[in-house]
């Protein structure tokens, strides 16, 4: 029940997502005194399908992380993810503390065998058809060694066929270049591992300037690259926006023009709302966590939570075991 509007914005979302899964249960953890009110349109069948447990402990999105593990272990945080460890919930959805979130679950969940380390994968717009692209890691390491950038894109081509049905997703390397000389040695070696396996189907280096072009299913990177990527990327999106928006009002053949063109502007507008690529999903566990971004609105909150029944119904986890398995 975190982020920046707690529960005016995660309740009706998980109300919305108990509308559109008839066997979804839910439990929602926080403040019982703010959740309660917002219950009040439910109707008596999905009543039935929440639980409510009381905390009044949260974890700021200031703190650091590791106080999660100190002096918050009755905070919602904590105790969500706790539930996943215990079996008592499938998944957990949070909009919190993105760092005391990864501690949490590091803490709690087992790694999977095989997985050195967890990994965050988050979703990008992509210019074909289907819409998404996969990048991680997005931050949850600051430097990866090859064997590890393997292992990501073992996981990502996994999460992304559960995520997008595409049962031989595509994975590249994030480079500065495409020749097969360029990059760190770390980013070479983990491209001769890809190119030798048959369990990835590996199409080499891209650069950024590709990013969205939708060549790549998934996209694998160190967590320190991967995380100045995607916010560079949502700032680039809000300048092109600003701008636009600056243009349009300037003088007033523009904004006639902008009302003309409104129907396209709105089509762009809902393809660049990042509503519509919220849910980064912690892979590498024994364990289903989605991290929703802080500011997310109720539907951006609520897709955080269909990353998360999606993954369930598959289980990703178990999948991803498999892979390493073998």
């Amino acid at each position: 029940m975190g982020g920046d509007f707690g529960p005016p914005v995660t309740v009706p979302a998980a109300l919305a997502a108990l509308e559109t899964h008839p066997h979804l249960q839910l439990t929602l953890v926080g403040d019982e005194q703010q959740i309660t009110p917002l219950l009040g349109s439910v109707s008596a069948n999905n009543a039935d399908r929440i639980d409510i447990v009381h905390t009044d402990v949260a974890v700021s999105s200031h703190a650091r992380p590791e106080s999660v593990l100190r002096g918050s272990r009755n905070s919602s945080m904590f105790i969500v993810v706790d539930h996943v460890r215990q079996g008592v919930a499938d998944a957990c959805v949070s909009a919190g503390n993105t760092g005391a979130l990864l501690m949490a679950g590091r803490h709690l969940l087992e790694p999977i065998p095989g997985i050195d380390k967890p990994a965050i994968m988050a979703s990008l717009p992509a210019t074909r058809s289907g819409g998404y692209s996969y990048l991680l890691d997005v931050g949850a390491n600051v430097s990866n060694n090859a064997a590890e950038l393997y292992q990501f894109a073992l996981m990502g081509a996994v999460l992304a066929s559960s995520l997008s049905d595409r049962p031989h997703a595509r994975v590249a390397l994030l480079n500065i270049g495409a020749e097969a000389n360029k990059g760190t040695p770390e980013i070479r070696e983990a491209a001769a591992l890809l190119s030798d396996s048959p369990d990835v189907n590996y199409i080499g280096f891209i650069e950024g300037n590709q990013l969205f072009d939708g060549v790549a299913d998934v996209i694998v990177c160190d967590g320190f690259t991967g995380n100045i990527t995607i916010k560079t990327s949502a700032g680039a999106v809000k300048v092109m926006q600003r701008l636009l928006l600056g243009s349009i009002r300037s003088t007033w053949y523009y904004r006639l023009l902008g009302l003309l063109a409104r129907p396209l502007l709105q089509d762009i507008q809902k393809e660049l709302n990042p509503s519509r690529y919220n849910g980064a999903t912690l892979v590498g566990l024994h364990g289903i966590i989605v991290k929703s971004h802080g500011n997310a609105r109720q539907d951006g909150f609520e897709r955080a939570i269909n990353h998360a029944i999606k993954q369930i119904e598959d289980n990703v986890p178990a999948l991803i075991a498999g892979k390493m398995q073998s």
